[in-house]
């Protein structure tokens, strides 16, 4: 079971995939902003892995992984860009920081053995 912070912005979006991981045996804990995110991340637990949506209010994914490897905290954490505009995202240098990038609206099992490879 890993610890995944999953950080997306539309409720309905970040509630089913919450739901889904967590029948696949993750513990899921959600942020609906970036600044959600760093708060949590920073204050909370350890989490093995962090799955962001690439468009946030007021900071993008590709920022917010900025922000992520330049705290200690979450440095070294393995991030997932999950977002329906993954395969067209531009940024190289988001990109090279993320360790994987998947399609949202694919099987769910991708993002589970994703984690799954991540977190150990």
């Amino acid at each position: 079971m890993a610890r995944v912070l999953l950080v997306d912005d539309d409720a309905d979006i970040r509630e089913t995939t919450a739901i889904r991981l967590q029948i696949g045996g993750h513990h899921v804990i959600t942020a609906a902003t970036p600044q959600e995110a760093l708060d949590v991340a920073a204050g909370g637990p350890h989490f093995d892995v962090a799955v962001l949506d690439l468009h946030l209010p007021r900071t993008d994914g590709d920022e917010l992984l900025d922000l992520f490897r330049a705290h200690e905290a979450t440095a070294d954490l393995p991030v997932v860009f999950y977002s329906a505009n993954a395969p067209h995202a531009t940024s190289v240098h988001g990109l090279s920081l993320a360790d994987t990038k998947l399609t949202r609206g694919r099987p769910l099992n991708s993002l589970l053995a994703t984690i799954n490879c991540l977190s150990h």
